[in-house]
């Protein structure tokens, strides 16, 4: 059932099993799990079904230390969450990169804090196989091998090999979620209902409050609650709940918020004019299974722990000719392309299409999308100026650090060495610093055994709180270079078993 806050008058008390807050794919996914095992759930969304609406100021925060996009233009509210701000188009609708974590990716990196994961990617692997039928994926297959007729460039052998990411749209994972709970009789997702605080007594949350837009609040009871708002908003709302600190991981609340920041200081001018044709690989294209896949070039196992690099992904991204040198394009050429671009998504997916790929482009932005590692010093915190429910903003303390530049030149010169003795071309090193707005939040409610050193529990269980749980990337101890969704999926898949056993 769909409700809307709005009409409630802020008269009610709602009772429920399972609360879970925030409807991205966290929350999603695990509400319409718990949903079809016979579990009473609400969904509330701060936001609205079409869109942020009035909830979007809400977003609104602080940042300090190194330049940042900001809270409010890297988050969204409303059905589907942060899906809304997908922009790589699949199948003519907005979309995004799928990819799981990498083995080493579960493994202690060297950080300011404890890090490792609880388990192991193959623990994960089923989880990962469930979540791939949900988003509407392929089949478990990442290495450019396993994909039949598929041609690669040559790879003199080293630190670098081919893979693929799988490429899925927004609604084919949104959609039939929101069709399921909507339909269900014992799950309500209710819009325009921005929790607020929790009421945690006795190592328990009693009572939650929540506001519409209005302003005008009314009381949730659940068994259990699960928040599912994101990286950001997760560790804003343990903050103001709990004042006094007296939860066992209240320091590590809100620290080590990780990024994946995005390099584009390598450029490849290629060899010869064949090279386009087998670097089509890198170019979204249809498998021969019909799964739309896109190649990359990744880091073998091993390269990160015995060169101290951060775990890495790189795409060859076209670099238009300039139409005012000898050889240029022709100016309909460039009006042409360009327009594929807006069409296409900002990364410039689609350009193997083109006719003549050689007399169009000059060679390829090495486009790296990188790990980056926890640091306590990165976090949120609870800002001075309070939202219009009286609530603490958020504000985010972020920087790239020394070292993590240090190790990004190592990984670049890696790069560029190798390509170059695979006989690619030539590749170009400037010395730019990376963009890190890839809207990827994680790690502010990490997970640790010790609460000295973690804000939950394996299970994603609140350290001190029986019956509140996290779901989401804020959870992640590490974070690799994926995009986060998979993993968001896989994880809420596997808490949402959990509090189906445990009820």
């Amino acid at each position: 059932m769909l409700m809307d806050a709005r009409q409630l008058n802020g008269a009610a008390v709602l009772e429920t099993d399972v609360c879970t807050i925030g409807a991205g794919p966290a929350g999603l996914a695990l509400a319409s799990h718990l949903a079809g095992t016979g579990v009473d759930v609400l969904l509330l969304e701060s936001g609205g079904p079409d869109g942020e609406d009035v909830a979007s100021a809400l977003n609104d925060g602080t940042v300090t230390g190194d330049a940042y996009a900001g809270l409010a233009t890297t988050r969204s509210r409303g059905l589907s969450g942060t899906m809304r701000l997908w922009n790589t188009p699949v199948d003519g609708a907005s979309g995004a990169k799928y990819v799981p974590l990498d083995a080493w990716d579960f493994a202690p990196v060297r950080a300011t804090v404890p890090t490792g994961w609880p388990f192991d990617l193959a623990h994960l692997e089923p989880f990962y196989a469930r979540a791939l039928r949900l988003c509407g994926l392929g089949p478990a297959a990442w290495d450019a091998g396993a994909w039949r007729r598929e041609r690669t460039p040559a790879l003199a052998d080293g630190p670098l090999v081919h893979r693929v990411y799988q490429f899925g749209a927004a609604r084919r994972l949104a959609g039939p979620l929101l069709e399921q709970l909507t339909a269900a009789a014992n799950a309500r997702v209710c819009t325009y209902a921005t929790a607020c605080a929790l009421t945690l007594a006795n190592g328990r949350v009693t009572g939650l409050s929540v506001a519409d837009p209005a302003g005008k609040r009314f009381e949730v009871r659940p068994r259990v609650v699960v928040l599912a708002g994101g990286a950001i908003e997760n560790a804003r709302l343990l903050l103001v709940s709990d004042p006094e600190r007296r939860l066992p991981g209240h320091a590590s609340i809100g620290t080590c918020f990780m990024e994946h920041p995005r390099d584009h200081a390598l450029t490849l001018v290629p060899s010869s004019a064949t090279f386009y044709d087998a670097a089509s690989f890198y170019d979204r294209h249809r498998s021969a299974d019909g799964t739309t896949i896109g190649g990359r070039l990744a880091l073998a196992d091993g390269v990160t722990s015995t060169l101290d690099v951060p775990n890495a992904s790189v795409t060859l991204l076209p670099r238009l000719r300039s139409a005012g040198r000898p050889g240029g394009v022709p100016a309909r050429a460039l009006a042409w392309l360009r327009l594929l671009g807006r069409r296409r998504g900002t990364e410039g997916y689609g350009w193997s299409t083109a006719r003549d790929p050689a007399a169009l482009f000059e060679g390829f932005r090495l486009l790296i999308n990188l790990e980056q590692r926890p640091d306590a010093r990165n976090r949120i915190v609870l800002a001075d100026a309070h939202d219009a429910f009286g609530v603490p903003r958020a504000a985010l303390h972020w920087r790239w650090r020394a070292d993590e530049h240090a190790a990004l030149k190592r990984l670049r010169s890696l790069i560029a060495r190798t390509l170059e003795a695979s006989g690619f071309g030539r590749v170009h090193v400037a010395d730019s610093r990376p963009d890190p707005n890839a809207h990827h939040h994680a790690g502010t409610t990490r997970m640790h055994a010790d609460p000295a050193h973690g804000v939950t529990d394996a299970d994603g269980r609140v350290h001190g709180v029986d019956n509140l749980y996290v779901a989401g990337a804020s959870v992640f101890p590490t974070a690799g270079f994926a995009n986060p969704t998979l993993t968001i999926v896989a994880l809420a898949l596997r808490l949402a078993d959990h509090l189906a056993t445990r009820r």
